[in-house]
């Protein structure tokens, strides 16, 4: 019987890390953010000579984001869909493009973090195509993801004006529309989508029905679509030189798209921290791209209400949601669990006084403190899940 055990536990962890990827790519995400954002406290500290703003912006939305997205979309597709799980290799792969995007930053090959940053996308149209056009799928998705490809092609498009630029092959205007998609129109589509999905069931509603179930849920897909282009609009507009319509229309939309097609408009049906926090990032993400348009030379600042407040504060409260779920935790998600509460207070704090830096005479000291104070609330998180989320 020992020796029967030995042999059918690595098959069985194997398993389990196919059907729950989640558990590997949210802490490499934590990893990755902590090396887009430790960059600022590093040299803050003067443990660094130099900075760059465009390290940090890039891993933390190719690297960090799109771990947490790359995770739960692994998971979420296949259940929905009632299809095999992500294969081993294409795991593997996914994982390294990753790692590579990371590293080409590091060192600042930025073609090379481009062109892994579109593989990964490549690899992720492939992995929902698979699933969402086979016959066998037991279910369709629902309306709100035809949004996915649009962010992927947003994403595809952003990755080469972006390694373009660099090359000279086009207009130096055309790499800052490239970090506009990057940045801001993968991720609020994703958003959008995603928490179509994700925020009437943390809510205790019924998820959406199936795409193709009723006539009304085609027109829902055409409603998420124009969405889709609309953000993309918004981001074309802004580049051609309407810094303040451009947000704004694009805030329309975010609020829109996540207030009805979410459910937002409502306060979450069920109690727990996590639930509260993510109903928060869903409403500083328009909120962050409306200050923006009011205060455009403030802008780079306002805009992290978007990027700290929203994203990423949206992706640690969706992944714990995610976690709490498979790892049997729903009693303990009720409630106040204090990772949590530790990690929405640190965000906080970090992005006031990332809002503060640019309106101070000590403005590095102030970028490194919301550093250090955000690793520090995601670092809580981590040693709460993480050995959680290992364990097979």
């Amino acid at each position: 019987m020992p020796v029967e055990r030995a042999a059918l536990e690595p098959a069985a962890a194997i398993s389990r890390w196919r059907s729950e990827p989640f558990r590997l790519f949210f802490p490499l995400g934590v990893l990755f953010a902590w090396i887009g954002v430790g960059h600022w406290l590093l040299y803050t500290t003067g443990v660094t000579a130099t900075y760059s703003c465009r390290f940090h912006g890039m891993v933390q939305m190719q690297a960090f984001m799109m771990a947490f997205a790359v995770g739960f979309l692994l998971t979420a597709l296949p259940r929905r869909t009632q299809t095999p799980p992500v294969g081993r290799m294409e795991m593997a792969a996914l994982v390294a493009v990753l790692v590579v995007t990371t590293g080409a930053a590091i060192i600042e090959s930025w073609a090379l973090a481009e062109i892994a940053y579109a593989t990964l996308l490549v690899l992720l149209i492939q992995f929902a195509l698979r699933r969402f056009l086979v016959r066998a799928a037991g279910r369709r998705p629902p309306a709100a993801f035809v949004l996915l490809p649009i962010a992927a092609v947003q994403g595809l498009g952003g990755a080469v004006l972006i390694a373009a630029s660099d090359a000279n092959a086009v207009l130096p205007s055309s790499g800052h529309l490239g970090v506009l998609l990057v940045e801001q129109g993968v991720f609020l589509c994703l958003a959008v989508g995603i928490g179509s999905l994700v925020l009437p069931v943390m809510g205790g509603a019924p998820p959406p029905p199936d795409l193709g179930s009723a006539p009304r849920e085609a027109w829902k897909a055409l409603a998420y679509a124009a969405a889709g282009v609309a953000i993309f609009a918004s981001l074309l507009l802004e580049q051609l030189g309407f810094e303040r319509s451009g947000p704004l229309f694009r805030a329309m939309v975010v609020a829109i798209g996540l207030g009805f097609g979410g459910g937002a408009l409502r306060r979450p049906g069920k109690p727990g921290a996590h639930r509260k926090l993510v109903w928060l990032a869903v409403w500083l993400m328009p909120v962050g791209l409306i200050a923006s348009a009011i205060w455009p030379d403030y802008r780079v600042p306002a805009l992290h209400i978007l990027y700290i407040g929203g994203f990423s504060l949206m992706a640690f409260g969706v992944g714990t949601h995610v976690a709490m779920s498979h790892l049997n935790m729903e009693q303990l998600a009720l409630g106040r669990q204090p990772a949590v509460i530790i990690l929405g207070a640190a965000f906080v704090i970090a992005l006031c006084a990332r809002l503060a830096a640019d309106a101070s005479d000590t403005y590095f000291i102030h970028v490194g403190w919301a550093s250090a104070v955000w690793i520090v609330g995601s670092a809580v998180w981590l040693a709460f899940f993480g050995p959680k989320l290992l364990r097979s």
